[in-house]
C-alpha cells in the first residue's frame, strides 16, 4: 500500500513540475473575416493546399504558471484562410496535392498558394494558465500552376488578453492573433502590384 501511494504521490510531484497541457483554440472570429472598405477583390481563382499532415499537426506552447496550452494550428486556422481568400478572389478551391493537375485545369486556377503557420504563446501570470500573448505568424507561397514562383507573403499576427478578458474565453488572445494575421494577409494581398496586374 505504502509503495502504491508512493507512486501516486511522484506522479503528481511529477505532473506539477512538468505543467499540463490546456486545450484551447485559435480559430479567428469569421464575422470579422472581410473585404476591407472601398477595397477591390482580385481577378485571378486561387487553390490552396494543407497537407494532411499539417492538418492533424498539434502544437503545444507556454501558458502561464508553468503550464502549456494545446491546439492544432492548421486545422484551426484553415476556415478563416478560406473565408479570407474567398472574399479577394473570385474562386477559391481547396487542393488534395499542390500538384493536382487535373482539379487545376477544371476549376481554371491561376495562382496556387502554400501557407507556413508558426506559433508562440506566452504568459508572465503565475496565477492561471491561459496565455496573455500570442502570435500567428503566417507565409504564404504563390506559385503559377506549374510552380513559377510569383511573390511570398509574411505576416506576424499579434494577440493579446488579460485576466478580466479571458475568464470567460481561454483561447482569447489566440484568436485576436489569427484574427490579427488575417487582416494583415488580406491587406498584403490586395496591395500587391504583382497580384494586381
Amino acid at each position: 500500500m505504502k509503495q502504491l501511494l508512493l507512486r501516486f504521490f511522484t506522479l503528481i510531484v511529477l505532473a506539477i513540475a512538468t505543467g499540463c497541457a490546456h486545450q484551447i483554440t485559435m480559430a479567428p472570429n469569421l464575422n470579422d473575416v472581410a473585404l476591407p472598405a472601398n477595397s477591390k477583390a482580385l481577378k485571378q481563382n486561387v487553390g490552396y493546399f494543407i497537407s494532411p499532415t499539417d492538418l492533424a499537426l498539434q502544437a503545444i506552447t507556454p501558458g502561464g504558471g508553468g503550464d502549456k496550452v494545446s491546439y492544432f494550428p492548421y486545422k484551426d486556422f484553415e476556415p478563416g484562410l478560406y473565408k479570407a481568400l474567398s472574399e479577394i478572389f473570385p474562386k477559391v478551391t481547396k487542393l488534395k496535392a499542390i500538384d493536382d493537375a487535373a482539379t487545376i485545369k477544371q476549376d481554371q486556377l491561376n495562382l496556387l498558394i502554400k501557407p507556413v503557420l508558426t506559433t508562440t504563446s506566452s504568459s508572465p501570470s503565475m496565477m492561471t494558465w491561459p496565455p496573455t500573448q500570442f502570435s500567428v505568424g503566417l507565409v504564404c507561397t504563390i506559385t503559377n500552376p506549374d510552380g513559377t514562383p510569383v511573390t511570398t507573403i509574411r505576416v506576424l499576427g499579434i494577440g493579446k488578453a488579460e485576466f478580466d478578458e479571458f475568464r470567460k474565453d481561454f483561447s482569447l488572445a489566440a484568436k485576436r492573433a489569427s484574427d490579427d494575421a488575417l487582416k494583415q494577409l488580406m491587406t498584403e494581398l490586395l496591395s500587391n502590384p504583382t497580384l494586381n496586374k
